[in-house]
């Protein structure tokens, strides 16, 4: 059975990236148990570990999108596509060294993000029961969290400011290990988020923030030339 690619939800390119958003409920195109057969030994014992059903297809879902928007990027075959990881433990593809890529999955989405050059992307729902204060005075330096409260929507503000951090610690690699408020993000007059520092190395990063749906905010980050390896 030849699998396509669903629609995206919503799609653009910036900087020689091609940036897509997914569905993962109501996707007609595509069950979970068909997902799977495009999938390797190791992602479905992964999804056989999810405890809920509906976290175990959406996880499937997901991967499977990743595979056939890479595969259509790249012309080839998803199920042959071999991920390793990278020194800091980044998806990487085996037979495309000069191919970068980074994915995002939250509540029903998945958005991938894929190009000639080292790229971060992270998608977020908004919640209205996140403690987005709290988060943001240990994550956020200190300017940063204390400007939130000048802000016409501060909820909304975290999660420009959290998805463009979250997209520039995927984007060198780190993830987690990099602290976040070791990240200063530097915005637009309306409060997009434009550019980011790396305030232990210096390390600039190009940044495009928008809200594809309603209460979902994305952000990519790609380095800029010459400020990392």
């Amino acid at each position: 059975m030849k699998h396509r690619l669903p629609p995206a939800l919503w799609s653009g390119t910036w900087l020689g990236i091609t940036i897509s958003l997914y569905a993962t409920k109501g996707n007609a195109l595509m069950h979970s148990g068909e997902a799977a057969d495009l999938l390797n030994s190791g992602e479905r014992r992964r999804a056989a570990r999810f405890h809920f059903e509906a976290d175990r297809s959406r996880w499937i879902l997901s991967r499977a999108i990743v595979r056939l928007h890479l595969a259509e990027q790249l012309n080839a075959t998803p199920q042959a596509l071999e991920f390793k990881e990278g020194p800091q433990g980044k998806p990487e593809l085996s037979e495309h060294p000069g191919f970068h890529f980074n994915w995002s999955h939250s509540a029903n989405t998945v958005a991938v993000a894929s190009g000639p050059a080292p790229v971060g992307i992270d998608i977020e729902q908004h919640r209205s029961d996140l403690p987005y204060a709290q988060l943001a005075s240990h994550a956020f330096p200190p300017g940063e969290a204390a400007g939130l409260n000048g802000s016409p929507d501060p909820r909304r503000q975290f999660y420009r400011l959290w998805t463009a951090r979250e997209a520039v610690m995927k984007c060198t690699g780190l993830g987690m290990s990099l602290l976040p408020s070791l990240i200063a993000v530097e915005c637009s007059g309306r409060g997009i988020p434009e550019t980011a520092i790396r305030t232990d190395d210096r390390s600039r990063f190009f940044l495009d923030a928008c809200e594809p749906c309603p209460g979902l905010s994305l952000c990519t980050a790609r380095m800029a030339q010459g400020a990392c390896p």
